[in-house]
């Protein structure tokens, strides 16, 4: 009995010493680590969501905007294929399915605007900045546009369209990282970049007159827009972050040009779209300028054609006449709010001079711009801190607190990353430029040394795929060790290196294009040191990834096998395990979403055969 007494008294105090330790636990009191991340006391201040969450919480995004209202001809008959502002009830259309586009006079508009433009536009024209893209509309054969043009805006930004990314020239002057300067825009920084006066001038103008039709198109959302919307003044950005300037020649000077054959309007420079690549609900304001030759007399307008859409996704909407809207020289219009949305614009083409015009947009933010891929080049260049690649695995000190299976998951998150960034830098960025040309790059000297980091950058992250590679040999044969390598490594790195083969093998189509025969050779595609191999380091990857990836195959296959083990007894049992074991490395080579692909469809087989 007295035994019986001593132990339930022992067990006592130990589940009273527990409990007391559990508390101090947590407080953080016992637990220097756990007190070192407590929160600090109080309720956390809630982030304020940003425009574009707000708008898309109460507002939805583009492809979900209703059609605008539709405008009913009051005129009898056959539907007219288009109203001009001559035609009967031009403006009461305008006015009820096209309520989000606006209009300047020329008149109107503070002669200090105009002059601006003018001298931007000839500045530019003086720099050589107005190029020719090569497109690849529908991911067809490739194409090269009938006007040419140049991007300027926010230092480091883009804009991709038609599968082309354009590299934009900075409009104020810039620090020694590629970031905008607070102040002294005198353009100063873009002359020891390597612009001339004239053009570093020019760029600057146009930065200035952003500003000002910022202004005006904030204004006239305020006075248009804001109260027609729900919840009321909720609209969108007009914070205008580039533009992209056009030059475009007369149907005289350009007999090429085709014909608008869906409405009969003439011929066009700009078919019918949708700006892209730009923040939902934001705005556009369009300045346009017209450069007549002595010889010229105009009969034909320039203009913008304008139609309704079937929503934010549909096509044109029978039921709304299109409009065509002429337009003098030093015009400037707006296509406000949710217009983008739900209606198409296209440039009709005037018979006699050439016009400039200036579109100013709100493209997206994050990953367009060159500071957005350095930051995130430069976080993962933090993370990879954490592991030795040679060994496969974690080396930060802080790593030896987690599981095993904690730092095998690291190990494949951080690979993943490796990999789409390499992916990234390579496609989106490197093979863009390349494929300019080299007047292009010679044109764009802001971009020299950006560009160069991203070469560098790739190099590296080739360097730590090549480490990688060799500890996967290692591990193919002696099973992980000490590492923390596992299948799910293999996996990431077959889909990623086969996808990269793919997207290798249609830029080399894209390449070939019989367009390139026919331009100018500094306009044709130039060498990429780091991609076409010109100097070729000892830890590169091979330009032919098939190899590659047959290569990691075999290696994933050898790891399954030696991580299943040996044994070297004749019994039943070791027979069963052998068996197992083969098996295993005859389709060790599939990557896991493989193997449940073809065990997919043999099951689909089966159950056919059986019906």
């Amino acid at each position: 009995m007295a035994k019986d007494k001593d132990k339930k008294k022992h067990r006592k105090r130990k589940r009273a010493k527990s409990k007391d330790t559990t508390n101090q636990s947590r407080d953080g009191a016992s637990d220097p680590k756990r007190h070192k991340h407590r929160p600090p006391p109080g309720p956390r201040p809630a982030q304020k969501p940003s425009l574009a969450q707000r708008l898309k919480k109460h507002r939805g995004v583009a492809a979900q905007t209703p059609p605008p209202p539709a405008w009913k001809d009051k005129i009898g008959g056959k539907p007219r294929a288009f109203l001009t502002p001559q035609d009967d009830g031009f403006e009461e259309c305008l006015k009820t399915s096209f309520e989000g586009f606006r209009c300047d006079a020329p008149a109107s508009l503070p002669s200090s605007l105009h002059v601006d433009f003018e001298r931007s536009f000839g500045g530019m024209e003086d720099g050589v900045l107005f190029l020719y893209d090569v497109v690849q509309p529908g991911k067809k054969r490739l194409t090269r546009t009938s006007v040419t043009r140049t991007l300027v805006g926010d230092p480091g930004s883009t804009y991709k369209y038609l599968g082309l990314r354009l590299f934009s020239h900075p409009w104020c002057d810039v620090n020694d990282d590629g970031g905008a300067t607070a102040s002294n825009q005198s353009g100063t920084t873009l002359r020891r970049l390597g612009y001339s006066k004239n053009t570093a001038t020019a760029l600057i103008t146009m930065g200035r007159v952003n500003k000002e039709l910022t202004e005006r198109s904030n204004a006239l959302l305020q006075k248009h827009v804001s109260s027609n919307v729900t919840p009321e003044g909720l609209v969108g950005s007009a914070e205008f972050n580039l533009t992209l300037v056009n030059r475009m020649e007369s149907t005289a000077a350009k007999r090429d040009l085709k014909k608008e054959a869906a409405y009969g309007m003439g011929k066009i420079s700009v078919g019918w779209h949708r700006d892209s690549g730009l923040q939902d609900f934001s705005s556009i304001a369009v300045y346009q300028t017209l450069k007549e030759s002595p010889s010229s007399k105009s009969k034909d307008a320039w203009g913008v054609a304008l139609r309704a859409m079937d929503g934010g996704a549909g096509g044109p909407l029978a039921s709304v006449p299109p409009l065509v809207v002429p337009l003098p020289s030093g015009s400037l219009y707006y296509m406000l709010d949710e217009f983008n949305h739900n209606h198409e614009h296209a440039v009709i083409a005037g018979s006699g001079g050439i016009r400039y015009s200036s579109t100013h947009r709100v493209a997206r933010e994050g990953q367009g711009t060159y500071q957005y891929l350095r930051d995130k080049i430069r976080a993962f260049s933090a993370a990879a801190a954490e592991f030795d690649m040679s060994s496969g695995r974690a080396k930060d000190p802080t790593a030896s607190i987690l599981s095993s299976r904690k730092r095998r998951e690291k190990l494949v998150s951080h690979v993943r990353a490796q990999q789409q960034l390499l992916t990234e830098v390579e496609f989106e960025w490197l093979r863009q430029w390349y494929v300019q040309g080299k007047k292009h790059a010679e044109k764009h000297p802001y971009w020299h040394r950006p560009i160069a980091f991203l070469r560098d950058s790739f190099c590296e992250l080739e360097k730590a795929t090549s480490d990688l590679m060799g500890q996967l040999k290692i591990c193919s044969r002696n099973g992980p060790g000490e590492s923390d390598v596992t299948v799910d490594v293999f996996d990431v790195l077959i889909e990623a290196l086969s996808h990269r083969l793919d997207l290798r093998r249609s830029w080399k189509a894209r390449y070939q294009d019989p367009i390139f025969d026919q331009i100018p050779v500094d306009e044709r595609p130039f060498p990429c040191p780091c991609l076409d191999r010109t100097d070729r380091s000892e830890r590169q990857l091979p330009e032919d990834l098939d190899a590659l990836v047959a290569g990691v195959r075999q290696l994933r296959s050898a790891f399954v096998a030696a991580e299943s083990g040996g044994v070297n007894d004749n019994t039943d049992a070791t027979k069963g395990a052998k068996k197992a074991k083969s098996k295993k490395s005859k389709t060790g080579s599939l990557t896991k979403k493989e193997a449940r692909r073809k065990a997919s469809n043999w099951e689909r087989l089966k159950a056919n055969m059986k019906g």
